[in-house]
C-alpha cells in the first residue's frame, strides 16, 4: 500500500503509484552537451524546437538556434500551449522524498530513468529568451556559419520541415533528420541536394512494421467511423499543429457520408492555441503540397476548415471550462492535447467519457507506447487503440533513397544498425560503408576518408596586395612576389593580413662540415676533428668553443665558454646563407 511512505502527494490508482504534483521532464543533459562550447543549434521542424529551452537557457549557450521560418512558427505555439497546460496546474510542488531509491525503487511502476535527473519544465521567461536567438531562414537559404555553407532543404515530413547540408571547401555533409519522400500534404522531399555527398547523418526512421502512414490512415478513419456508429465517442489526443488539419477534413467527410452517422455529429478542436493554429493553417499554403497551393490560387482555402467553423460542424475552444462545458454533446470526436495524457485537456476529456465502453481513446503518436498513456486510466471501461501515425521514411524506404544517391559514407546511431525486430534484417539501415555511432561518441570525419589534407580558401587584405613586388620566375613564364604578413586563423576563416612590425626576412641555405672547415682555415683557426658513430665534432682552441655535427648533418651545435666567441662562430654560419627574397625554384649556391 502506498501509505506505508507516509508520503501524502503519492497516490494509488489501480496499484500503481503516482506523484500529484507539476509534471517533470527526462532530457539529455545539457552538461553532458557542454552548451557553451556550441555555437549552432540547427532545428530540423516543430517538434524539436519544442524542447529548446532546456539547452538554451542557464546552460551557458551564446550561440544561435536556424530554423525554416514556419517550423519556427508552429514551434512557437506548442510552447504556448505547453506553458498553458503547465501554468494550469495548481497542486503544491512536493519535496523530493520520493525519489529516493528505497522509495521509488519499491513502486509496483518504478520510473525507468533516475527521477532525481528529472527537471521541471521551463517558464514563459526562458521561452522568450530562447527565441531571442532564433534566425528564421527560408528553403534552400544558405548561409555561411565559420566557412560552413549550410543550407536547410525541405524534407517533406511536416509543415516547415527540413534536412540541411554542409559544405566545406572539400566535402558535403547531409544532416537527415525526420524526411519523407513520399509525402502527401506538404511540400515534397528534394532529393537532388543529396546526390553524391560525402556524408549522410540518417536519423528518425519510422518504426511502422509492415504498413505505411496511409495504410494507417485508413484504418484510423475506419476506426473513427465504427466507433461513431456505435454511438461512441472519439478522443484523439494529439498535437494541434500538423496531421491534425488533414484529420479533421478526413473525419468531416466520413461523418457527411457514411449511413448511420448523424450529419449534426459535432468535431471539437480544443487548444488554447487552436485558433491560432487554423489561422497559420490558412495562410501557410506555400509550405503544403501543389494540390493545397493551386487550391489558393482559384480562389480557395488550403484546408476547409473555415467553412466546417462556419456552418458549426467544427467548434473551436480555448479549454473545456466554459463554453465548451455548456455545449458538450455526444456522440462526438474531439481533438485535444496533450498526446501523454499526463498534461491538458485531453487527460480530463478521458475521465469525462471513460465510463462509457463505447466511446474510444486512439492514440496516435507513433513515440508513445499506448500501454504506457493508458496505464493511469486502465480501471475505465472506455477502449484505448493504437494506430501509430508515422510519416518519416521507413528503412525500406532509406534503403532505395542510399542506393539512388550514393554518398561516400553514412553515419547513425547503432541502434538502427541493428534489426528493430529479431531476425528482421530488413529493419535496419543497409549500406556498404556504414558508420555506426555510440552514445556519447564523437566521430572524425576525416577518420573515414582517411584525407589528412584539407584546402581551404584565403583571402587578402588590401594592403597586402598593394606592398607586393612582382619579379619574374626564374624558370617559369610568370610573375611571383614575396609577402611579408601574417597568417590570421580564427573559427576557420583564414586572412593574410598586414604586419604590425617589420618581419625579419629568413635565410637559407647549406651548412656542411666542408664549408665549416674550409672557412675556420682560411682564418687561420687551429682545429682539431673528432669522430664517432653518431657525431662530428671540431675543437677549436684559440676560441674555446666546439661545433658538433650528427651524423646526419641536419642538426649543427655551437658550445663556447664566451658569448662573443659563440657569436664568431654564428657569423660564420650566416655567411654561408642568402636572404630569401620570395623567388622560387632558385639552385642553391654551392
Amino acid at each position: 500500500m502506498v501509505r506505508k511512505f507516509n508520503i501524502p502527494y503519492l497516490k494509488e490508482l489501480g496499484n500503481r503509484y503516482y506523484v500529484e504534483g507539476q509534471p517533470e521532464i527526462f532530457h539529455v543533459s545539457a552538461d553532458m552537451l557542454k552548451m557553451n562550447t556550441i555555437d549552432v543549434i540547427l532545428i530540423s521542424n516543430y517538434d524539436s524546437f519544442l524542447g529548446l529551452p532546456f539547452y538554451t537557457e542557464t546552460t551557458g549557450f551564446n550561440g544561435k538556434i536556424y530554423v525554416t521560418e514556419i517550423a519556427y512558427q508552429y514551434g512557437k505555439l506548442l510552447m504556448e500551449e505547453m506553458l498553458e497546460f503547465m501554468e494550469r496546474i495548481e497542486v503544491r510542488q512536493p519535496d523530493k522524498n520520493w525519489k529516493k531509491e528505497e522509495v521509488c525503487g519499491k513502486f509496483p511502476n518504478p520510473p525507468f530513468q533516475n527521477p532525481v535527473e528529472w527537471r521541471p519544465f521551463y517558464t514563459t521567461r526562458d521561452m522568450h529568451s530562447c527565441l531571442t536567438k532564433v534566425i528564421t531562414l527560408s528553403f534552400n537559404q544558405t548561409i555561411d556559419i565559420f566557412r560552413l555553407k549550410v543550407t536547410p532543404v525541405v524534407s517533406g515530413h511536416t509543415l516547415g520541415s527540413a534536412y540541411w547540408t554542409i559544405k566545406t571547401d572539400n566535402e558535403t555533409i547531409a544532416y537527415l533528420s525526420a524526411s519523407n519522400p513520399n509525402a502527401t500534404d506538404v511540400k515534397k522531399m528534394e532529393m537532388a541536394p543529396l546526390r553524391n555527398v560525402d556524408y549522410i547523418l540518417a536519423t528518425s526512421i519510422s518504426r511502422l512494421i509492415d504498413t505505411t502512414a496511409q495504410n494507417m490512415g485508413i484504418n484510423l478513419i475506419r476506426t473513427i467511423s465504427d466507433v461513431l456508429k456505435n454511438h461512441g465517442s472519439v478522443l484523439l489526443p494529439m498535437c494541434p499543429i500538423g496531421p491534425i488539419f488533414e484529420l479533421i477534413e478526413a473525419v468531416s467527410d466520413v461523418i457527411q457520408s457514411t449511413n448511420g452517422i448523424s450529419l449534426d455529429t459535432p468535431i471539437y478542436f480544443i487548444s488554447p492555441v487552436a485558433k491560432s493554429a487554423i489561422a497559420m493553417a490558412s495562410i501557410s499554403a506555400e509550405w503544403m503540397s501543389d494540390s493545397r497551393q493551386n487550391a489558393v490560387y482559384l480562389p480557395e482555402e488550403p484546408y476547409i476548415h473555415n467553412n466546417l467553423i462556419r456552418s458549426g460542424r467544427l467548434k473551436i475552444y480555448d479549454s473545456l471550462y466554459g463554453k465548451f462545458s455548456k455545449e458538450f454533446r455526444t456522440p462526438c470526436v474531439i481533438f485535444a492535447s496533450h498526446a501523454s495524457l499526463r498534461v491538458g485537456d485531453a487527460a480530463h476529456m478521458v475521465e469525462v467519457l471513460g465510463s462509457d465502453p463505447k466511446n474510444a481513446v486512439i492514440v496516435t503518436d507513433p513515440d508513445l507506447p499506448v500501454e504506457d498513456v493508458r496505464e493511469p486510466f486502465r480501471t475505465l471501461p472506455i477502449k484505448f487503440i493504437n494506430i501509430p501515425m508515422d510519416f518519416r521514411m521507413d528503412f525500406g524506404t532509406m534503403e532505395r533513397l542510399l542506393a539512388d544517391m550514393k554518398p561516400r559514407y553514412v553515419l547513425c546511431s547503432s541502434f538502427y544498425t541493428r534489426p528493430l525486430v529479431l531476425r528482421r534484417l530488413d529493419l535496419q539501415i543497409i549500406y556498404e560503408k556504414l558508420w555506426p555511432i555510440e552514445y556519447d561518441e564523437t566521430v572524425q570525419l576525416a577518420k573515414l576518408t582517411k584525407n589528412k589534407q584539407k584546402l581551404v580558401k584565403v583571402s587578402v587584405h588590401p594592403d597586402v596586395v598593394s606592398s607586393l613586388k612582382f619579379k619574374q620566375h626564374p624558370t617559369r613564364k610568370v610573375a611571383i612576389a614575396s609577402v611579408a604578413c601574417y597568417l590570421s586563423a580564427y573559427n576557420d576563416d583564414f586572412k593574410l593580413v598586414p604586419a604590425k612590425a617589420n618581419i625579419a626576412k629568413k635565410k637559407y641555405g647549406k651548412i656542411t662540415l666542408s664549408k665549416v672547415l674550409t672557412e675556420l682555415r682560411s682564418r687561420h683557426l687551429d682545429v682539431k676533428q673528432e669522430e664517432n658513430t653518431k657525431e662530428t665534432s671540431l675543437w677549436i682552441q684559440s676560441l674555446e668553443t666546439r661545433i658538433t655535427f650528427n651524423r646526419f648533418g641536419n642538426r649543427t651545435k655551437i658550445q663556447a665558454n664566451k658569448e662573443e666567441n659563440r657569436q664568431k662562430i654564428l657569423e660564420i654560419f650566416k655567411s654561408f646563407l642568402v636572404e630569401d627574397d620570395g623567388i622560387v625554384g632558385r639552385v642553391d649556391k654551392k
